[in-house]
């Protein structure tokens, strides 16, 4: 188990100051072949993170994030765990936590370490005992297995002292212990990989560890074996290692039977806690729990969006570097991370599961869950929902964030934050869906410039393509706009295809000469040739209202973009064709963007499932 620890022998006594951090955690999220894998990984996490803060002292303050906030305390950190609580199984702790310690310092934060990682073993040692209703062959050694489970967890922690009780100390001992754990962990301490076991094959889902158990004939055996367990396996063939195996099974072997106050166990079979599929939440339908679906989706093809949503430079938030140099970090802290969880506690799961439309097992109509939340700890929200609703799920999840940060002291600009979609066909590899959703996150942030969106589109042919916009460049006003017209049969399907064929032929950059003397240079000439072919299409694709009403959000995209690519020259000026072309682009891919997320709209036109999520901010 690789560990940074950062600690002083002489921190016995007086304030200090602990910063815990566990990994890892993108990668080991998106590890998943199924939703409840993303879920399993994710709740395994915040599992920890929870058995960590709860071993904290009882003099210890915890800072980040915060045990309360409207919606209640954090289920999981409450001293009992009650399988009544709304949300108890939702993942939303962070893998970062803060406290201040009074007294013994180091001997606080080893018994924390220690308890985390107790409770990892405890987890894989119960999974391993049902290795017979697994499949686990006997001649896998249990070294093997546990080989593999202590050289995953990475955990790191820093103390720090804080001398005094004025605001200046408390800020000061804030930065130098992040400072600190931020230069131990850019060592990259890590324990040497051992590939001793013999086998052949690498996990399918990670390509790192050796696998344990997969293949086709496993896969037969755990059909024909049958019972929860074998269900877990039979629809793949995946080759699994440890961690992979944990994921899928801990919720069975571990989970259930933690003794909780009231009742013996958390319900987390898949007949009491049921996690749709892919490609039920992509056809909005209440049928199938994940470990049971059949593949079957009805009504044509189906497309899905994974959203990685996150605060745009929530370190400088918390360590106050945003705010007035006057304000008080310890009363800031307090606020901050409680506004941090009424968003991820009481606002993102009201957002992203809207009882909405939908269709049952027998496809009569019926309210079914929009989306799926996979995690939502702080800032921070991962989500599967149909393509054609994912980016209005962002803008709410956008615009509660700011609402609900909006009292943050601030010395310009307030808090807000940036979205990844990623939108592929519901049989696309789920673990590819996931990373590319954070890919565009990332993309968002430093590319289009945060706050905004990025959307990747993965298209079955292999072609990936990219659309982002910053929030106030008008991009999503105009994509709602094209959108709402055509779900509401204003304007005719084949809408944004045609405005693609009219403009892709004044698209240079493309073609490997963009330096041709006829292409064009001047902004307000391509402004116009993008506003006439866009809006006369508008009007032979729908109606003259159609095009009236798209006049005013296009003038303010190709405006916004103009704006944003002005920015952009001051860091490093481009040539006027590349950056005239660029709102051709910008049109284009928005276009190929509203089309390819209404697949799923065109495809159930005749179900009653279409309705779309209505605005809650």
């Amino acid at each position: 188990m690789s560990e940074a620890d950062t600690s002083s022998e002489p921190a016995r006594g007086g304030a200090h100051l602990l910063k815990f951090q566990i990994g890892p955690v993108q990668d080991f999220i998106a590890a998943a072949r199924s939703t409840r894998d993303l879920w399993s990984g994710s709740y395994l996490l915040s599992w920890l993170v929870a058995a960590g803060i709860r071993k904290l002292p009882a003099t210890a303050t915890l800072i980040y994030p915060a045990r309360d906030s409207e919606a209640g305390v954090q289920p999981l950190l409450k001293p009992k765990l009650n399988p009544d609580d709304d949300g108890i199984l939702i993942p939303n702790l962070p893998n970062i936590f803060i406290a201040r310690i009074e007294g013994d310092a180091v001997e606080a934060a080893k018994g924390v370490k220690e308890m985390i990682q107790k409770e990892w073993q405890a987890i894989a040692d119960a999974v391993w005992e049902k290795r017979a209703e697994i499949g686990i062959p006997m001649d896998q050694k249990k070294d093997r297995f546990q080989a593999q489970v202590a050289r995953h967890l990475s955990i790191a922690w820093q103390i720090t002292p804080v001398d005094g009780d004025s605001p200046e100390t408390y800020r000061e001992a804030y930065r130098q212990n992040g400072w600190r754990l931020d230069a131990v962990r850019q060592t990259r301490d890590f324990a040497a990989w051992d590939s001793s076991t013999g086998m052949p094959e690498k996990d399918s889902l990670t390509g790192k560890e050796e696998a344990l158990v997969g293949g086709k004939d496993f896969q037969s055996a755990r059909e024909k074996a049958g019972g929860e367990y074998g269900s877990l396996f039979k629809k793949h063939a995946d080759h699994l290692g440890a961690l992979a195996i944990i994921k899928r099974c801990w919720h069975l072997a571990y989970l259930r039977d933690i003794v909780t106050e009231g009742k013996p166990k958390l319900q987390t079979s898949s007949g009491d806690f049921r996690i749709r599929s892919i490609p039920a939440i992509a056809a909005r339908k209440k049928t199938h729990d994940d470990d049971d679906e059949t593949g079957e989706t009805g009504g044509g093809d189906k497309y899905i969006a994974a959203i990685a949503f996150d605060g745009d430079s929530i370190g400088a938030w918390v360590n106050g570097d945003k705010s007035p140099s006057k304000t008080d970090l310890r009363s800031h802290h307090s606020k901050f991370s409680r506004d941090l969880s009424n968003f991820a506690l009481g606002k993102v799961r009201e957002i992203v599961e809207e009882m909405v439309d939908g269709t049952d097992e027998n496809k009569k109509p019926c309210k079914v869950p929009l989306g799926q939340l996979i995690y939502a700890g702080g800032d921070d929200v991962v989500a599967l929902v149909p393509a054609d609703a994912a980016l209005e799920v962002c803008k709410q999840l956008q615009e509660t964030f700011c609402e609900c940060t909006r009292d943050t002291p601030t010395l310009d600009e307030q808090p807000d934050a940036s979205a990844g979609i990623a939108i592929a066909h519901i049989h696309a590899p789920l673990q590819d869906l996931i990373r590319e959703a954070q890919r565009a996150e990332k993309r968002a942030k430093n590319i289009v410039g945060r706050p905004a969106f990025s959307v990747t589109l993965m298209k079955r042919s292999g072609e990936i393509s990219h659309w982002g916009s910053k929030w106030s460049s008008g991009g999503w006003e105009l994509y709602q706009k094209v959108d709402e017209l055509l779900s509401r049969g204003d304007l005719g399907g084949r809408f944004p295809h045609r405005v693609c064929q009219l403009l892709e032929r004044h698209l240079t950059t493309r073609t490997g000469i963009s330096k041709q003397t006829d292409a064009i240079t001047d902004d307000s000439t391509i402004k116009e040739l993008i506003s006439l072919e866009f809006l006369f299409t508008a009007e032979r694709q729908g109606s003259k209202q159609a095009a009236k009403d798209l006049e005013k959000p296009l003038e303010t995209y190709l405006n916004g973009v103009l704006a944003a690519r002005d920015e952009g020259e001051k860091k490093g000026p481009q040539s006027k064709v590349t950056s005239t072309q660029e709102l051709l682009e910008s049109v284009l891919c928005l276009c190929a963007t509203v089309a390819f997320a209404n697949r799923n709209r065109e495809s159930t036109s005749s179900s009653p499932a279409t309705a779309k999520p209505q605005s809650v901010a």
